[in-house]
């Protein structure tokens, strides 16, 4: 329980935090000043550069109740996640990326009132870039994402698309500005941990096979989120060369979509290796930062298509390598229910006054 509390919260916030610790303060500010009675900040904190003036404001702001950081050594992105949520203990789980911040006081508030529906399994909010107008997004653009927004394509690659302006179903959740109910993991599992991107599907995969007809995820353009790009720390993505975000497509592809469609991936596998020369493309030309002039592009690009046969190849041999001397990958972690003799201390149902004029546009929403 947290301290000095006799119950737990109803709602836990989920922050994977490393080599952030300057920016990691702005978003704890922004999480303790929500609008919001019960919930707690659960910082899975992984940094491994740590000025001593970044660490004394964070510890300032953990001696708030609510907060509570959580030391490890570097995990990676699903092994952090999985962490947090382990060590939550409100019945809605909800994530943020420390350089991403909530765009309101409410948005907590309106995260927990998607889950006043109990159909409701997980739902994702809109995410905009810091500076911009949330909805100023071009109409073209507009109305792909409407068609498209976290939904999976023939190859099951994420489609993620969150800048969509209308409330709808959707099939998978993104990684920051989501949340699930907790019972929706103990049911249907944690996040494999077997892939360095892309860690948001296979729960996703799961739950599409899994959930009843009337149970839904949900995407609510109504939850807002400011994105920050090119902040220090971090994964740095963005800074990546594309041959190495290539592999890290490939190990996606072969240790997570591989698993959960086998039949799929063997008869389309060609398919993979131009999805991820595709996905690797533009990478290139939209995320990059190292490929920002017309011929770093283009020398990029023919470049990766030139040696992606050979990688590939060498990719696949030391992952079979690797598969036939450490044994199948694990998948689908677990995470425990909570005993019976403690689910007193969980969170209590959501307090329909609070949430009332939100959970109302829960009917506008067409659920089977």
């Amino acid at each position: 329980m947290i301290r000095g509390e006799a119950t737990a919260p109803r709602v836990s916030v989920v922050v994977r935090s490393y080599n952030r610790l300057s920016i990691l303060p702005e978003l704890l500010t922004a999480l303790l000043a929500q609008d919001h009675d019960s919930f707690e900040i659960v910082v899975v904190e992984q940094s491994t550069i740590r000025p001593p003036a970044d660490v004394a404001r964070v510890e300032q702001l953990a001696s708030d109740r609510r907060v509570r950081i959580l030391r490890h050594e570097p995990l990676g992105g699903p092994r952090a996640r999985n962490a947090g949520v382990r060590a939550a203990r409100g019945e809605v789980l909800v994530f943020i990326d420390d350089d991403d911040l909530p765009a309101g006081r409410d948005w907590l508030r309106r995260h927990e009132a998607n889950f006043a529906d109990p159909r409701c399994l997980g739902a994702t909010g809109r995410s905009f870039l810091d500076g911009t107008d949330p909805d100023d997004v071009p109409e073209r653009k507009l109305q792909k994402a409407r068609r498209r927004v976290l939904s999976f394509g023939l190859l099951k690659w994420q489609r993620v698309w969150v800048c969509a302006d209308r409330r709808t179903l959707v099939q998978s959740l993104h990684g920051s500005n989501a949340a699930v109910r907790r019972s929706t993991v103990e049911r249907f599992g944690l996040w494999d941990e077997c892939t360095p991107i892309e860690d948001e599907p296979s729960i996703a995969y799961r739950i599409n096979a899994g959930k009843r007809p009337d149970e839904y995820l949900l995407f609510d353009p109504e939850v807002l989120m400011i994105r920050r790009l090119d902040e220090p720390g971090g994964m740095d993505k963005r800074a990546m060369p594309a041959h190495v975000y290539a592999q890290r497509v490939f190990t996606f592809l072969h240790n997570v979509v591989a698993h959960y469609f086998p039949m799929r991936f063997a008869l389309l596998y060609p398919l993979y290796f131009l999805l991820t020369a595709q996905r690797a493309t533009d990478w290139i030309l939209t995320f990059s930062r190292k490929h920002s002039t017309f011929g770093q592009r283009a020398l990029a690009i023919g470049g990766l298509y030139v040696a992606l046969p050979f990688l590939w190849s060498s990719w696949l041999a030391a992952a079979w390598y690797q598969r036939l001397r450490h044994g199948e990958l694990p998948h689908h972690p677990k995470l425990s229910p909570v005993p019976a003799a403690a689910a007193g201390a969980l969170a209590p149902p959501v307090h329909s006054a609070a949430v009332e004029p939100i959970a109302a546009r829960a009917s506008r929403v067409s659920v089977p």
